[in-house]
């Protein structure tokens, strides 16, 4: 009988979730995958004092693959995913926070990954959950290489349709696709006729290179791709008609990155709207700040 293993669909799921389902898939493995994010899962995560909004989900997502009844869970230790960077604290101590939080927790698979020093802690993670599944080392590498293969070729490419304004949406991928603590933001931006422009649209190459120019290297590889996207989107030609930065309430490194954002922007001309989301956001203020936004951007192009 193939293990069940359990996938929380918040925090890095949002950018390696396609990876992680397709290996695990690949060694035989029966992968389950919470569904979208709703109140309920919201309110469970809740119970969690000092944390963000996005680890509350994630507990939340948790507490349902632990209702599911899953073999283990796959919540590996991402401590760096690039040179010179590191991943959010949170992030890293995750396994510690569920089993100190969550009482009959199934196994985890928490193999630690740190880039920061070279790809050894990562072919170390691909193996040992090789080993838990019975495959030996060539096989489980061979499922990873395939995993990754099909995730590259299967990447959507990024289209933006023509509209007379375009605003930079700057938000890390697991707060802006989660629909419920979103708010369906892009959904509602689109209706209110704005092309939306994504970190994920710009290149690392690109972003690397436009964060240079904030003169400090940003430690935290989110935010320092999040701060590089924002400046490219607005030094580009022709540059955005406006930058939203989308936060969750207590998040350290968000804090800091929003106001270089906003500094920048303000220098360059370009309107800035910085957005604070928790558990506690009202849905009727949030839409009204964006409708605000696109009526003083469409005004500003007609002026």
């Amino acid at each position: 009988m193939a293990m069940r293993i359990g996938i929380p669909r918040a925090l890095l799921y949002y950018q390696y979730g396609s990876l992680w389902e397709r290996f695990l898939s690949e060694l035989g493995a029966e992968v389950i995958v919470t569904g979208e994010t709703t109140k309920a899962t919201l309110d469970y995560g809740s119970a969690l004092d000092e944390v963000c909004l996005p680890v509350k989900v994630y507990f939340g997502h948790v507490y349902e693959l632990c209702r599911q009844g899953v073999d283990v869970l796959f919540t590996p230790r991402l401590v760096s995913v690039a040179a010179g960077q590191y991943t959010c604290p949170k992030i890293i101590g995750m396994p510690d926070l569920l089993r100190s939080n969550l009482p009959n927790l199934p196994p985890l698979i928490d193999f630690s990954v740190s880039l920061r020093r070279g790809v050894h802690s990562l072919y170390q993670a691909i193996t040992g959950v090789g080993r838990l599944l019975g495959k030996g080392s060539l096989p489980t590498l061979a499922a990873w290489y395939r995993a990754w293969r099909h995730t590259r070729l299967n990447v959507p490419a990024a289209t933006l349709p023509a509209a007379a304004r375009r605003v930079g949406l700057i938000a890390h991928p697991y707060l802006i696709h989660d629909r419920q603590i979103s708010m369906r933001v892009v959904e509602r931006l689109q209706r209110l006729g704005v092309t939306v422009v994504t970190a994920e649209t710009v290149t690392s190459c690109r972003a690397a290179a436009a964060a240079k120019t904030l003169g400090k290297k940003i430690f935290w590889s989110s935010s320092a791709h999040m701060a590089g996207a924002a400046l490219s989107l607005m030094h580009e030609a022709p540059p955005v008609d406006g930058i939203i930065f989308m936060s969750s309430f207590a998040c350290g490194p968000d804090a800091l990155i929003g106001e270089l954002i906003s500094q920048r922007a303000y220098h360059r001309g370009v309107p800035c709207m910085l957005l604070t989301l928790d558990e506690h956001t009202a849905e009727a203020g949030f839409v009204t700040r964006l409708e605000a936004f696109t009526d003083m951007l469409l005004r500003r192009n007609q002026s």
